[in-house]
């Protein structure tokens, strides 16, 4: 992997962009280069949850899905520093959705903030007619649900409307066969959990995820919270990663 240099971003349409010279060269400063979920992980490790763990995943639910490895006490990378790109994960052999990074099936593809409204609308295609009249969603934003954000369906949910928490709860399934993929490859001590839609509706996501992955995970189950650091996990990370690797 070239030292400062983004290499295939899944998401982004480059191959090859050199990021940290440019800035030591403005600036004056030293400067690394770290995927977010890869500092949150750092970050996590130094002052969260998963001090002094040795095998620990950080994993965020949110516009995106992502993760970060710290794997025999050192932070995993791969080849292109991809190694921890947990959101393209396949949880769908059919591969009836297509994730940002323009592959089918990914875990990402159906679960982050971006795209649950697009499996909600593809689930609730294939839903009977009398399971779908009368919810809160199709009253509000009709049968094509065109306007629906992730937001909306857990409010929703909250609300007590049974098809979003019938949708909520299928989303959760699929999360766990993520979280038990990462479970299967990584066999961590601990997994904590950050991103927007776990912090704004963390009993939601949380409890369908601790009662399915032992449906799918071959390794030992381990402890699955909420990062303490909250929101702030990346920043902490980035702190962790600048005393790791600059100081």
């Amino acid at each position: 992997m070239e030292e400062g240099t983004l290499v295939h971003p899944p998401n982004l349409p480059f191959q090859h962009v050199s990021l940290t010279e440019p800035i030591k060269e403005q600036l004056g400063v030293a400067a690394c280069l770290i995927n977010d979920c890869a500092a949150a992980a750092l970050g996590e490790n130094r002052f969260g949850a998963a001090k002094g763990l040795d095998n620990f995943v950080y994993i965020t639910i949110s516009t995106g899905i992502g993760g970060g490895i710290i794997e025999n006490g050192t932070l995993l990378l791969g080849k292109d520093g991809n190694g921890h790109e947990v959101g393209h994960f396949v949880i769908d052999c059919e591969g009836r959705l297509t994730c940002g990074c323009g592959r089918r099936g990914h875990w990402e593809g159906y679960c982050s903030g971006r795209n649950m409204p697009n499996f909600v609308r593809m689930r609730v295609k294939d839903l009977p007619e009398r399971t779908v009249k009368g919810s809160l969603l199709t009253r509000r934003f009709g049968i094509d649900l065109l306007e629906l954000t992730a937001a909306d369906l857990f409010e929703a949910a909250a609300k007590g409307d049974d098809l979003s928490r019938r949708l909520v709860n299928e989303i959760g399934v699929l999360n766990a066969m993520g979280f038990a993929t990462a479970i299967n490859a990584y066999d961590p001590s601990l997994i904590t959990v950050g991103g927007t839609v776990t912090l704004k509706n963390k009993a939601a996501v949380l409890f369908p995820i601790r009662r399915h992955v032992k449906e799918y995970a071959i390794n030992r189950v381990p402890k699955i919270v909420v990062t303490p650091l909250g929101e702030d996990v990346v920043l902490y990370g980035a702190v962790a990663a600048a005393l790791k690797y600059l100081s």
